[in-house]
């Protein structure tokens, strides 16, 4: 057994911990208030032979943080709009930085560099806080209804096939909004004569989607808004100027065709430059 010290920076308090040698790299006893998203902890003793196992230690700390953090969003979605619930994970997401970043400068203070495993996953969970905060800030411009009405479209064009083909859908609607060639709005561009179907972006044409998954215990309407989500906070690697999708090719090129098969449909979509 090793011995190493986990100190929590914001209550000035520590927990000896025994760290088991075994084969697996187990961690051994750690006390269960450890892991309150309230605190933060901060590795300052054990043996270098131990390493890799203090970083685990680290890491799933700072994980912790940012887990509950990511969770936030979620369980006030239901009862606050969509743009209250995107300042809420920013708030707690810069909470996870200002953790990080306490964790790296008390490391410092001990004697670590900032090539240290310690601080670089420190680093590392600021870096992906503030990618966080960058898709939430985009995601705050929607509205719950652009967000229903696209997920609903999602749903009725691709939502019996792959995320890929998904968030790819939600992406085609999303460059239009941003092309001064269609409206610029989401409903504007899925009620467009000639495009969609407008009965996308009714209310019923929705509740249809939530019915039968109640009826059948499936989650594809959850899934859907994962999808449209995803694409309104840019997550989504596709050219700004692809703005057509379809099982035939237009537009002025193909960027991207899709073979999907179903086991009882099969189709080929093609994503296409305007």
């Amino acid at each position: 057994m090793g011995r190493a010290f986990v100190y929590n920076a914001l209550e000035g308090t520590a927990w000896e911990l025994l760290l088991g040698c075994g084969s697996e790299g187990r961690i051994g006893d750690i006390p269960s208030a450890i892991w309150s998203h309230q605190c933060l902890w901060v590795l300052v003793g054990g043996s270098p032979q131990k390493e890799f196992i203090m970083k685990k230690v680290l890491i799933a700390a700072l994980l912790c943080v940012s887990m509950v953090a990511g969770l936030a969003p979620t369980a006030s979605a239901a009862a606050n709009s969509n743009y209250t619930a995107c300042m809420t994970a920013i708030r707690e997401q810069k909470a996870v930085q200002a953790q990080a970043h306490l964790t790296a400068e008390t490391l410092r203070k001990k004697g670590y560099s900032n090539n240290s495993v310690y601080i670089q996953a420190a680093k590392s969970t600021w870096n992906d806080a503030q990618k966080a905060i960058q898709g939430y800030q985009k995601l705050s411009k929607y509205t719950d209804e652009d967000i229903r009405i696209l997920a609903t479209t999602v749903y009725y064009e691709a939502g019996g096939t792959t995320e890929q083909l998904r968030t790819y859908v939600a992406q085609v609607v999303l460059n239009r909004v941003a092309d001064s060639r269609f409206p610029n709005t989401v409903y504007g561009v899925v009620t467009q004569r000639g495009q969609y179907s407008g009965n996308y972006a009714t209310a019923s044409a929705t509740q249809a989607i939530k019915d039968k998954d109640a009826k059948n215990g499936t989650y594809n309407y959850a899934t859907c808004v994962t999808s449209a989500k995803k694409a309104m906070m840019g997550q989504v690697d596709m050219p700004s100027n692809v703005i057509y999708q379809a099982n035939f090719k237009q537009g002025t090129g193909v960027w991207k065709a899709i073979y999907f098969n179903s086991g009882y449909f099969a189709s080929t979509s093609y994503y296409c430059y305007g």
